[in-house]
C-alpha cells in the first residue's frame, strides 16, 4: 500500500456544558475512563500541556503511547500516535454554540499504510465517546 496514503473523518456531539467543564474532562487524564469505554486507565507524563506524553491502558491490557502535539486551552487538543508506520492525529476541539452548550468535534487523520483501515478502527467508537462525554459533564 501506498505510504501516503492519508484517510479523515470528523465526528461531533452537541453537549450541554460549558467549554470550561468540558475542558476539565479533557485535562484531567485520570477521568478518562469515567466516559471513554475504550480507556481502561491513562496517565500523563507531565502536565496537559503541548508536547507532553501520555500513555493509555486499553481494556484488552494494550497500552498506547501518545503525544499531546497542540494543547491550547480551552478550545482544543490534539494528539498523536503512531499505530506501526501509520500516524493518527485526533483533534478534540470545543465550539460554544450557546450559554452552557458547546459542540464537542473529534477530527481524526491517519497517513501511512493502512490509513484508512487504521483511522476507522481507531476512530469506531468515537460516536458513543462523545455521547458518554457528555452524559459525564452534564
Amino acid at each position: 500500500m501506498n505510504s501516503d496514503a492519508s484517510w479523515s473523518k470528523f465526528y461531533s456531539c452537541d453537549v450541554d456544558a460549558s467549554q470550561q467543564a468540558i475542558w476539565q474532562a479533557f485535562a484531567d487524564a485520570g477521568s478518562w475512563k469515567l466516559w471513554n469505554p475504550g480507556v481502561k486507565s491513562a496517565q500523563l507524563d507531565g502536565n496537559f500541556a503541548t508536547g507532553t506524553w501520555f500513555s493509555m491502558e486499553l481494556p484488552d491490557g494494550e497500552i498506547i503511547r501518545s503525544r499531546l502535539i497542540d494543547v491550547s486551552a480551552p478550545q482544543r487538543f490534539i494528539d498523536e500516535t503512531l499505530v506501526g508506520e501509520t500516524l493518527i492525529q485526533v483533534e478534540h476541539s470545543i465550539e460554544a454554540v450557546a450559554h452552557d452548550q458547546c459542540r464537542v468535534v473529534y477530527a481524526v487523520n491517519s497517513q501511512g499504510p493502512d490509513a484508512q483501515a487504521i483511522g476507522e478502527a481507531v476512530s469506531a467508537d468515537f460516536p458513543d465517546v462523545l455521547a458518554r462525554l457528555a452524559k459525564y459533564v452534564a
